[in-house]
């Protein structure tokens, strides 16, 4: 029995939700852990598609499941690679960037421009006065947390 929703099959429904929650996490809210209800998602898509369950409640098991089978095993890779030994980004350490988007403002994430890429940053927490940076100021990177740029005003 094949069940559709919207003219869309239940698998490629599946599998559309597991890439809105790769987007969402990856570009939108990283670290919340839709990195692995995404992975789920795709997961029930696939079986769905191997024909090997057809239930809803199944679909959902398989989704629970898989979630967390996925957690279970990018969890630690994953930590480690944010965290890092070192940060790996040293040779930014000391460089300018160009702030870029909106206004930075203390105490809120904001966005820089460094070497083409456009970068998550935030204002160094021992930098005093500063309130605000506008657009197409350059900053220096004093250091970097996470994947996260930490900036000061040139």
């Amino acid at each position: 029995m094949s069940y559709s929703f919207l003219g869309m099959s239940l698998s490629s429904i599946w599998l559309l939700v597991g890439a809105l929650l790769l987007i969402v996490e990856l570009a939108l809210v990283p670290g919340i852990g839709f990195l692995f209800a995404g992975l789920g998602a795709i997961s029930v898509g696939a079986v769905l598609i191997a024909g090997w369950i057809d239930d809803l409640s199944a679909q959902l098991i398989v989704f629970f499941l898989a979630t967390g089978f996925w957690t279970a095993i990018l969890w630690k890779p994953l930590k480690s690679f944010i965290a890092g030994k070192g940060s790996g980004f040293d040779d930014m350490v000391g460089g300018t960037a160009i702030v870029f988007g909106r206004p930075i403002e203390k105490g809120k994430m904001g966005e820089v421009k460094w070497s083409g890429a456009i970068m998550k940053c935030q204002f160094d927490p021992v930098a005093e006065g500063l309130a605000t940076v506008d657009p197409e100021t350059e900053v220096i990177i004093t250091g970097v947390s996470k994947g996260i740029l930490i900036i000061r005003k040139k």
